[in-house]
């Protein structure tokens, strides 16, 4: 069984309807064994211990500070949610999958095996109504990983674009859902000690091997919400 978290916003009634249909898909499928965690939100954030960490100079977080407060604790939020989970899934000492509350499952939890962070909706990610469902990505097409997980391929379009040492890594195409080993949590949370991204591009291939398995098991709700864009309930 593969255990993992739904991430939903407690104070907000569509977001938990959503969460409460994804974990039946979930249910309704083999090899799942997921629960749902409410999440921090621009409200609650300053609560958390991580919220004054320091912020990646050159980063996609550090313009949101300076330009939009709103969005930049909306952010914040979502990165911490990662971080949590992340130091949960070291706690317990095994994989874990992260999922949103607009994720649905289609087919039992994988079987194969993975290093660190396993992408596991690959084939809805470039796809309305997902936000990355742009002119320059909607002709991508992720090729069939059979009975195995893969390296994301070489002509992978999403790249980290901000002037850090990061630039040019693969960046990870939303945080909808997927799965991540001990060694993959533990090595994103020394990066998050230091300072924080937007939690898509802190998720990058400089800092995480990351791979993915189509077909994936996991699409979007038809319906976004759009609460990482600078939600507040």
């Amino acid at each position: 069984m593969l255990k993992g978290q739904i991430v939903y916003i407690e104070s907000y009634g569509p977001s938990v309807l959503q969460a409460k249909g994804a974990k039946a898909s979930f249910d309704a499928n083999d090899g799942w064994d997921v629960s749902l965690v409410p999440g921090y939100t621009p409200e609650t954030i300053e609560d958390s211990e991580h919220f004054n960490t320091p912020i990646k100079p050159n980063s996609r977080l550090c313009g949101f500070k300076r330009e939009n407060k709103n969005l930049y604790l909306t952010k914040m939020s979502c990165v911490i949610n990662h971080i949590e989970f992340w130091k949960r899934v070291v706690a317990i000492n095994e994989p874990m999958c992260f999922l949103e509350h607009d994720s649905i499952c289609t087919a039992r939890s994988p079987t194969v095996g993975f290093d660190e962070y396993l992408i596991l909706n690959v084939d809805s990610v470039f796809r309305k109504p997902n936000a990355l469902a742009i002119k320059q990505f909607l002709g991508y097409r992720f090729p069939n990983t059979g009975d195995k997980a893969l390296d994301l391929p070489k002509n992978y379009p999403l790249k980290y674009y901000k002037n850090n040492e990061w630039i040019g890594s693969n960046m990870a195409p939303g945080t909808g859902a997927y799965a991540i080993t001990p060694d993959g949590a533990s090595k994103l949370l020394m990066v998050a000690e230091q300072y924080l991204d937007q939690s898509d591009y802190l998720i990058n291939s400089y800092n995480v091997r990351m791979q993915y398995i189509s077909p994936s098991p996991v699409k979007f709700n038809k319906v976004s919400l759009k609460t990482s864009h600078g939600f507040r309930a």
